[in-house]
C-alpha cells in the first residue's frame, strides 16, 4: 500500500514500518467539477490517465490530441496515440507557461536541421518538414496550451531533473538531451547542472505568473520518482539522479512553505516507500496500480469531503481516517 489518506501525517517510523504508507493529509481545497492543467515527465502523464476516470477527460487538460497534423509531412511527440507531451526541468515548465501568457515567442526559424527535417528545441520530438509545416504544428500546439491553461482551475506539475541543455542560439533550455531518439542538439547546446537556486527561481516564477493570472488556483507539486535515464554529469548515474531529486524535493519544500496556494503532494515518497514492487520491469517507470493508488489517494484528501472521498476513495485506504 503505497498511501493512505490522513486526517494527520504519520508522525513516527515505527507506525510507517508497520504498514508501509504514506500519509497523505487531508486538505480539501478542490471542487468534483474544477478542470487540471497538467505538465511533466511520463509520471504526470500517468497521474492524468486516472484523472480522466475519476473526473472525466475534459476536465484534465491540455488536451494535445486536439491537435490536428500530417503524419506525411511532420510528427509531434507520440501523439495522437498518447495525449500527453513530456516536459522534463522546470526550466521547461517555464517556457510554456511563458508562451501561453505571450511573454516569450521563439523566432519563426528557431529551429534545429536534422535529417532533412526541422526539429523544435524546445518541444519533445516535434518535427516538420518544412518552415510552412512548422510554423503550423507550433501554432496548433501553442494553441492546444492555451486554450487548457484558461480552462484550469488548479494545475499539477511534475518535476524530475536537475541536468539541463541549453540552446546556444536562444539560451533557452532544450526539452531533452541531445540526441534523444535520434534527434538534434549535439552540436546545439550546452550542458549545465542547475542548482537549488536555480530551479528555486525558476520554479517560483512558474508560481507567480500563474497566481497573477489565477490567483484561486491551486498549484500541486511533486517529485516524479522516475529516475534519470542517464547522467552527463560525470557522477555515478545513482549518485547524480539523488542529486536531482533531492534539490527538487527541498526546493518544492521551500515554494510550498512560502506559497500559500501551492500544496505538495508526496508522490515521490510513496513510490520509495512501496519497495521493488512499485517498479516494471525497466526498474525505472511505476506500476500502474501503484500510480492508481497514489492518484485517487491524491484525488481523496484534495477533493471536499461531499464530493470525492466517499466517491473515489483511495485503493487501500484504512477503515475510517487516521
Amino acid at each position: 500500500m503505497a498511501a493512505r489518506v490522513a486526517r494527520k501525517p504519520t508522525s513516527t517510523w515505527h507506525r510507517f514500518i508497520a504498514d508501509r504508507s504514506v500519509s497523505f493529509v487531508q486538505n480539501p481545497v478542490v471542487r468534483r467539477s474544477d478542470h487540471f492543467f497538467l505538465m511533466g515527465s511520463c509520471f504526470a502523464e500517468e497521474i492524468r490517465i486516472v484523472l480522466n476516470r475519476v473526473l472525466g477527460a475534459a476536465q484534465v487538460g491540455p488536451d494535445m490530441a486536439s491537435v490536428i497534423f500530417d503524419p506525411a509531412v511532420s510528427s509531434i511527440d507520440e501523439l495522437p496515440e498518447r495525449n500527453h507531451m513530456n516536459t522534463y526541468n522546470a526550466y521547461s515548465v517555464l517556457q510554456e507557461i511563458e508562451r501561453i501568457l505571450g511573454l516569450w515567442t521563439p523566432a519563426p526559424d528557431d529551429y534545429w536541421h536534422v535529417d532533412g527535417k526541422l526539429q523544435c528545441p524546445y518541444r519533445r520530438l516535434v518535427f516538420a518538414d518544412t518552415p510552412e509545416i512548422f510554423a503550423d504544428i507550433t501554432a496548433k500546439l501553442d494553441t492546444a496550451f492555451r486554450a487548457g491553461f484558461a480552462a484550469a482551475d488548479h494545475f499539477v506539475f511534475t518535476f524530475g531533473m536537475t541536468e539541463v541543455f541549453v540552446n546556444r542560439a536562444s539560451g533557452r533550455a532544450a526539452n531533452q538531451k541531445p540526441g534523444y531518439f535520434k534527434a538534434g542538439g549535439a552540436e546545439e547546446t550546452t550542458y549545465r547542472s542547475t542548482t537549488f537556486a536555480d530551479n528555486h527561481s525558476t520554479i517560483t516564477r512558474i508560481v507567480d505568473l500563474i497566481t497573477a493570472q489565477k490567483p484561486e488556483a491551486k498549484i500541486f507539486v511533486t517529485v516524479s520518482p522516475v529516475p534519470l535515464a542517464r547522467t552527463f554529469s560525470g557522477d555515478d548515474i545513482v549518485v547524480a539522479n539523488t542529486r536531482s531529486k533531492a534539490t527538487l524535493r527541498a526546493v518544492l519544500a521551500e515554494v510550498a512553505e512560502t506559497r500559500p496556494n501551492v500544496i505538495y503532494f508526496p508522490s515521490y515518497e510513496a513510490v520509495l516507500a512501496s519497495g521493488d514492487g512499485a517498479w516494471m520491469p525497466d526498474g525505472r517507470h511505476i506500476r500502474r496500480a501503484v500510480v492508481e493508488n497514489i492518484t485517487r489517494a491524491f484525488v481523496a484528501s484534495a477533493f471536499y469531503p461531499d464530493e470525492s472521498a466517499e466517491a473515489v476513495p483511495a485503493e487501500g485506504t484504512r477503515e475510517g481516517l487516521a
